[in-house]
């Protein structure tokens, strides 16, 4: 069930729902009670922050202190001076020291740093023409070039960011 939830996208008040409407069959436990264990297992905690209810904006840094959306103008807190809606983040930096707790994962890790590109063939992200540039490109921090390219050591590691639609830049 709670998968059906995170690969759905479903509202927590369509999953109390879908909770409700089918105790009579079997015991789904709440959204609270899932993350909590997980949290618990993993050893990672979220991080809550309230957002607007219609997901204009996180209340955080220059909106922290609003009392109100300063898009849609939809107020923050509900009648009982709840968040109206909250985003759950999980730190990263625990989450990539769990990964290298794991012998598999360590193993799957390395794929990257063992794939041989064959050029004109595209196989994989790592074929990509963006990818095989930075290959080739030293790496510059704060205005200093470095002596080592970009994914040069075997221990590094490629990210990529599916936002969904969500802007992260106007």
């Amino acid at each position: 069930a709670f998968h059906l939830k995170l690969v759905g996208n479903i509202p927590r008040h369509v999953f109390d729902q879908m909770r409700r409407s089918f105790r009579h069959k079997m015991t789904i436990d709440s959204e609270w009670v899932i993350l909590h264990r997980l949290a618990a297992l993993s050893g990672i905690k979220a991080i809550n922050y309230h957002c607007c209810i219609n997901s204009c904006i996180a209340y955080t840094d220059n909106y922290s202190h609003h009392l109100r959306c300063p898009f849609c103008h939809e107020p923050r807190y509900g009648a009982g001076g709840q968040a109206r809606r909250n985003f759950s983040y999980l730190p990263i930096i625990p989450r990539l020291q769990a990964f290298f707790q794991s012998p598999e994962m360590i193993e799957s890790l390395a794929y990257r740093k063992r794939y041989i590109h064959q050029p004109g063939v595209l196989r994989d992200v790592f074929d990509s023409q963006w990818y095989q540039t930075l290959c080739q490109t030293k790496v510059v921090v704060d205005g200093v070039e470095r002596p080592h390219c970009f994914f040069a050591g075997k221990h590094d590691l490629a990210f990529t960011l599916a936002a969904d639609g969500f802007l992260l830049f106007n």
